[in-house]
């Protein structure tokens, strides 16, 4: 038989605290431990042996740590420890050392019959956890109760799990008696921990640490390592980080010493964000939960985008941008946020241009005042092409919010699309018999007299003729100044503005044939009458 120091087993699973399944090699053991097989004493332990030896103890009487054979079946050794009756000694061997991580120990030990049978023998092995003053925290220790000599073998032990304390710095198996002999082989000793760091990356250097000044509006990266700083497997590693868009994959599996790194984004940081500090969780079967956090500052993005098109002149009414089509100059245009507070306004210039630059990302809204061009409506709004519509609404003037930020530093598509208003001028030429200037019910209408229009400058811009009934009109005029001429021929005109222009009176001037310049600002102006009398 194999013996010595505590040999680690990979396989472990942490979750249910499984001891060793029990290889060949060793008898009645897991594995060799190749340090009792180095020399006697064996190598790795300390001795601390019972002390003051009574005067006159022979040499076979004094404490001893060493290695024998005998018992086993593959001719290996076993470690032994030998002390004058009733004074214990002492051997101890380091053991890897992580706070708070579970251990697993087992080994195989038997003692003299008749040593077992005293009731206050000390035949014992087990771990003791020391801290930073070389104090026990922790014990976890068996009494040795397998007699050798009935079946000529060392027989198993298995110790429950203990959990290092946070305190403890080192850790050691031990074995202890009072009397010869106590004896021990194959320990093995499953360390299960892990520890877990969590990190963000800062854009700025490319470095990952506990924070990082991140922009809103950007992606902040996170990357989380779990390491194994223990001895055995562990299973099925799940990290929970609630702060990540998408839930990282557990790690199914990590070998002791190893380390495992998962990573995980949150997209489009807000300001809203700053000082955010960001907790992981990580856990594996049974083991105590680790975590660790991460913090971020946000500031706020540059100023860099920027909001604009134009207003022009949908000549055409087809709510399209055509080419040929003029920009509209003048016109008032008011950003304003999400809220709809106002943050600024420009006026288009002679092309019909606007621009709001230098803006933070953001929600906004382009609104138009055409209060300023009462000679213009809006035409219809998102027809088709965005890039080529009419964005405003003929209720508002306002177009719908847009959003400018990383992923679109720029809309240059708000437009809005102007007709000009039209509105038509006409209407009565009639035959004023009894000559008061004023329309009465039996007063027919004149047919075939010519009507010409003038704007304010006095330009013939068209002409027509009453009809059968004497009604006359120029529809689809824009608004502007205008004045009706009458081509009487050889009668006259009766007696002008006798009702105050209201239509039902005539309008035209005796002297001149044509009315006043009227402003058509509305739809229609059906006042522009003429009353003909015979001569």
């Amino acid at each position: 038989m194999t013996a010595g120091t505590l040999a680690l087993i990979p396989g472990f699973a942490p979750a249910q605290a499984q001891s060793p399944a029990v290889p060949s090699g060793c008898t009645g053991g897991v594995a060799t431990n190749p340090s009792v097989e180095q020399g006697s004493p064996p190598a790795g332990y300390s001795f601390n042996p019972a002390a003051p030896v009574p005067p006159g103890t022979p040499k076979s009487g004094q404490p001893r740590l060493s290695t024998a054979g005998g018992y086993q079946r593959d001719g290996g050794e076993y470690a032994l420890i030998a002390t004058p009756d009733k004074m214990v000694s002492t051997a101890y061997a380091a053991m890897k050392s992580v706070p708070g991580a579970v251990y697993t120990l087992t080994g195989w030990t038997a003692a003299i019959d008749g040593n077992l049978r005293r009731a206050d023998a000390v035949e014992e092995t087990g771990l003791r956890f020391y801290d930073a003053s070389d104090k026990v925290v922790l014990e976890n220790k068996l009494k040795v109760t397998h007699a050798v000599e009935t079946d000529g073998k060392l027989a198993r032990q298995e110790f429950p799990p203990s959990t290092a304390p946070a305190s403890a710095t080192s850790v050691r198996f031990f074995a202890a008696t009072d009397r010869d002999w106590v004896m021990w082989d194959c320990v093995h000793l499953q360390v299960a921990s892990f520890a877990a760091m969590a990190e963000v990356r800062d854009p700025a250097s490319g470095a990952w640490g506990p924070t990082a000044t991140i922009e809103a509006g950007t992606t902040a990266n996170y990357r989380f390592t779990v390491t194994n700083d223990g001895t055995t497997t562990l299973a099925d590693i799940k990290v929970v980080a609630p702060y990540c868009d998408v839930k990282p994959a557990p790690i199914a599996s990590l070998d002791g010493g190893k380390s495992a790194t998962v990573t995980c984004d949150h997209k489009n940081i807000t300001e809203a964000d700053n000082g955010h500090v960001s907790t992981v969780t990580v856990s594996s079967g049974t083991l105590p939960k680790k975590t660790a956090t991460t913090t971020i500052k946000v500031t706020p993005p540059p100023a860099i985008d920027e909001i604009g098109e134009f207003a022009w002149n949908d000549v055409d009414r087809n709510g399209s941008q055509d080419a040929g089509e003029p920009g509209v100059a003048g016109v008032k245009v008011t950003l304003k946020d999400a809220s709809g507070k106002a943050l600024g306004t420009v006026t288009t210039d002679a092309g019909g241009k606007y621009r709001f630059a230098k803006l933070k990302d953001g929600i906004y809204q382009v609104c138009f005042d055409i209060s300023a061009l009462p000679a213009y409506g809006y035409t219809s709004k998102d027809v088709g092409d965005d890039a080529k519509d009419s964005d405003a609404d003929p209720a508002t003037g306002c177009t719908a919010t847009t959003t400018v930020g990383p992923r679109k530093r720029q809309d240059l598509t708000l437009a809005a699309g102007l007709v000009e208003r039209t509105g038509e001028l006409g209407d009565f030429v009639w035959l004023d018999k009894d000559k008061d200037g004023l329309q009465t019910r039996d007063e027919i209408g004149v047919p075939d007299v010519k009507v010409t229009l003038k704007n304010a400058d006095g330009k013939e811009v068209g002409s027509t003729v009453s009809g059968p009934d004497g009604r006359y009109a120029f529809e689809g005029l824009r608004w502007g100044s205008y004045q009706a001429c009458f081509d009487v021929g050889a009668r006259q005109l009766t007696r002008s503005g006798a009702a105050q222009y209201n239509g039902t009176d005539s309008a035209a001037d005796p002297a001149t044939g044509c009315t006043p310049v009227t402003e058509l600002g509305a739809p229609e102006d059906l006042t522009r009458d003429a009353g003909l009398i015979e001569p």
